[in-house]
């Protein structure tokens, strides 16, 4: 699917659904849909690139509640040191939506803790991508 029909998927699971790990290789455009989606959720900061600051946090409204949009980019954090950055007490916040680059080296500690999130794979052809939303909570159970 395009990023429009990706983006249109996502906001219709939020807040229900409050972790999407985003995976594909680099420039696949992870940044990018997650700056789509704070567009489209009416976030007025410029999103940027978490790269080089890892973690970003941003305020919104959704169904007249407010919300973070936490920006993560795990790119330059070995699987190990994911637990330093004190995620276990800010997943358990209702009030957080995590959006996670690199996510796929998050999936691990979610499933042993039985964590539900939402796999966003991005697949680079030439000058287009593709995006793929994996609900893993529901393949838990098959």
């Amino acid at each position: 699917m395009k990023i429009s029909q990706a983006v249109k998927k996502i906001l219709k699971l939020l807040p229900s659904q409050r972790i999407f790990l985003l995976c594909g290789e680099l420039g696949a455009g992870k940044t990018k849909l997650t700056k789509t989606i704070a567009k489209k959720l009416k976030i007025k900061e410029t999103l940027t690139s978490p790269t080089f600051i890892l973690w970003q946090k941003y305020e919104f409204k959704l169904k007249r509640k407010r919300y973070f949009l936490n920006h993560l980019d795990l790119y330059r954090i070995k699987a190990g040191e994911i637990l330093k950055l004190d995620l276990r007490k800010e997943i358990n916040k209702k009030e957080n939506i995590f959006f996670i680059e690199w996510g796929e080296k998050l999936k691990l500690y979610l499933k042993k803790r039985k964590i539900k999130y939402v796999e966003v794979i991005i697949k680079r052809q030439g000058k287009k991508r593709e995006y793929l939303i994996k609900n893993e909570s529901l393949f838990d159970r098959c």
